[in-house]
């Protein structure tokens, strides 16, 4: 199977909300770098289906994450306009396979952030907002079970974001302690603090930046970068009610 043919597997799983086997148990040969172009080539079909580019996700930041799927490095993809999800809304089961919510840190700069060599000081200077966010990841594989490349070919298993209104940019110094809890159904199930993203959120969009300039790319002025997920990812189902407590402010959807 050659990675056109793969990266068009992975989109009808998507579009038909049917999970496949690990392209790695059925290819021979099946490296991080095709990873890549699988990616790649998906962004392109997705493009070319009238879909638009609005930001870029790290993922795998945390040890909660990397445990949670066995893989034990930071990993980046893309996000879609189409995924973001209304505020206290409703989020479609009908476009899912088995999602599951985690909070994140999410940053929009105000200039672009061009590397190689960029710095942590580099990232602050470019900050124009930090907000409280969630994400909804998806696997298109069966059992959200993968290894390193196959999760990079399935876009990070990316399906869905928000975004809060609070900027937290004037309490960047109290950012990574601030404590953070996932509700379902009113009960806590995850708890959790910024700085389990590598120590600093921030590090994770100067990682980004870095490993973009790797592929001649940039991270554009105004997009949306999700720093990665805070704690383990959180499995919901039809009529679950999830919220997203950040000291300022409150994420939350209804699953229908």
């Amino acid at each position: 199977m050659n990675k056109q043919e793969i990266a068009e597997m992975l989109r009808n799983a998507v579009l038909t909300q049917t999970p496949i086997t690990q392209i790695s148990q059925n290819e021979m040969v099946f490296s991080l770098s095709d990873a890549k172009e699988v990616q790649a080539i998906g962004l392109q079909l997705a493009l070319e289906a009238g879909e638009t580019l609005c930001g870029y996700k790290m993922g795998l930041t945390s040890k909660a994450k990397q445990k949670d799927v066995n893989v034990f490095e930071p990993i980046q993809g893309y996000l879609l306009r189409s995924f973001e999800i209304p505020k206290a809304g409703v989020l479609k089961m009908n476009t899912r396979i088995h999602p599951r919510v985690e909070p994140e840190v999410a940053v929009v700069l105000k200039k672009d952030l061009i590397g190689p060599g960029v710095t942590l000081r580099d990232v602050v200077n470019a900050l124009e907002g930090i907000y409280p966010a969630l994400e909804i990841v998806d696997s298109r594989y069966e059992k959200f079970i993968f290894k390193l490349e196959d999760v990079v070919a399935d876009n990070t298993s990316a399906s869905g974001f928000m975004v809060g209104r609070v900027n937290l940019l004037p309490e960047l110094n109290s950012l990574n302690l601030m404590g953070i809890l996932v509700r379902k159904n009113g009960r806590i199930v995850e708890t959790g603090a910024p700085a389990a993203v590598l120590g600093d959120p921030l590090l994770s969009v100067m990682y980004l930046a870095n490993s973009l300039a790797e592929e001649s790319k940039s991270i554009p002025a105004g997009v949306v970068v999700l720093t990665g997920g805070i704690t383990q990812s959180v499995s919901f189902e039809m009529g679950d009610r999830i919220e997203v407590e950040w000291p300022q402010e409150v994420l939350s959807f209804t699953a229908e």
